[in-house]
């Protein structure tokens, strides 16, 4: 009884949570989109952790251009010069590639050539061995673990909390 109890409970926050979110929308809260030229990013400097290059000095940027209202998502232009180096992946990562070109290693061997207009998924988790010849700019799109029902839940009722006082 009491886990089904705790159960409807959470469905319930869940449900609030929703109708904070529509609100949010409804009351005007400003939604747009965003497109940017890669002439014009913003882009510093990222670079790889050493203990991941195998050859070469890469010199690598990022400019990030968008995020998810949640935070869960973001995306990025990012750039390398050559070399080769090992990524891990500390969230999902789906590329495309925009200039350049880069071969892909996974860890069961099996090796992908990626140019211009190629889109690729790496899972969380997955490690690669990237060999970029030249320098190579790719968009990249990093989807964060989802939050657990219960984060979730709380993050809602605070915004449904916010807009009632609000």
């Amino acid at each position: 009884m009491k886990k089904l109890l705790a159960a409807a409970l959470l469905v319930g926050l869940a449900l609030i949570g929703l109708a904070a979110e529509i609100r949010l929308h409804e009351r005007g809260r400003p939604v747009a989109s965003t497109a940017v030229r890669s002439g014009g990013a913003a882009f510093v400097p990222a670079p790889i952790p050493a203990a991941w290059v195998v050859t070469g000095d890469p010199v690598t940027e990022v400019a990030e251009v968008s995020q998810t209202h949640d935070g869960s998502a973001q995306v990025y232009l990012w750039r390398t010069t050559a070399s080769t180096f090992r990524w891990t992946h500390h969230a999902d990562e789906i590329v495309t590639i925009l200039d350049g070109e880069v071969f892909v290693t996974d860890a069961d061997g099996s090796r992908h050539h990626l140019t211009p207009g190629d889109v690729a998924h790496f899972p969380v988790g997955s490690v690669q061995l990237w060999e970029v010849p030249r320098t190579l700019l790719k968009s990249a799109i990093l989807k964060h673990r989802s939050p657990t029902l219960v984060e979730a839940s709380l993050r809602w009722l605070r915004r449904a909390r916010a807009l009632v006082a609000g």
